[in-house]
């Protein structure tokens, strides 16, 4: 009798822990590899779904929708995230800062993109982002002086980075009087 409470037991533990893998597998990671709708070639395994979202409808020319999702964001994360909470922020607003940016919105797009980098000031992106948001503003300079902040935060071996950045600065050297 011992023996066989042992064995219905050992069979039930066996089916929940069956029954909770399956369900890990199919818990959604934000990367779908073999997605046509999203031929990237870069993953950004660190970015939340909504700042994905927003690059996809931009990608597509879609940028109302992408503003309004941009916005809608925000909005979510200003009213649920708790006080020292950064990421979320920084990414809500660096997405929001290239929104702005692409709708010629420059001061809005650079205030997005400061306050981004106050939230994560170890970050390159918002830098670089404030940076073009300037450039298209016709702000050379300061531009540049923003591009070269970034480069100095991107991490070594992050070579895509670095030679996004360094085009950034070659374009904008391109500019100056």
């Amino acid at each position: 009798m011992k023996n066989r409470i042992i064995h219905s037991f050992s069979i039930m533990l066996c089916l929940v822990l069956a029954n909770s893998a399956l369900q890990a597998q199919q818990a959604r990671t934000g990367t779908n590899l073999k997605s046509k709708s999203m031929p990237y070639t870069t993953l950004h395994l660190n970015e939340p779904d909504e700042v994905s979202r927003i690059r996809e409808l931009m990608v597509q020319g879609k940028k109302g929708e992408a503003l309004s999702a941009a916005e809608n964001y925000i909005k979510k994360v200003e009213r649920l995230l708790l006080p020292g909470e950064t990421i979320q922020k920084y990414y809500a607003y660096n997405a929001y800062c290239t929104v702005l940016t692409s709708h010629g919105r420059i001061e809005e797009a650079v205030n997005s993109c400061s306050t981004a980098m106050e939230q994560e000031p170890l970050k390159w992106s918002a830098v670089n982002n404030r940076g073009t948001a300037k450039l298209v503003g016709g702000e050379v300079e300061e531009a540049l002086s923003d591009y070269r902040t970034a480069l100095s935060l991107v991490e070594d071996g992050n070579a895509s980075a670095q030679d996004t950045i360094l085009h950034n600065i070659t374009l904008a050297e391109g500019r100056l009087p």
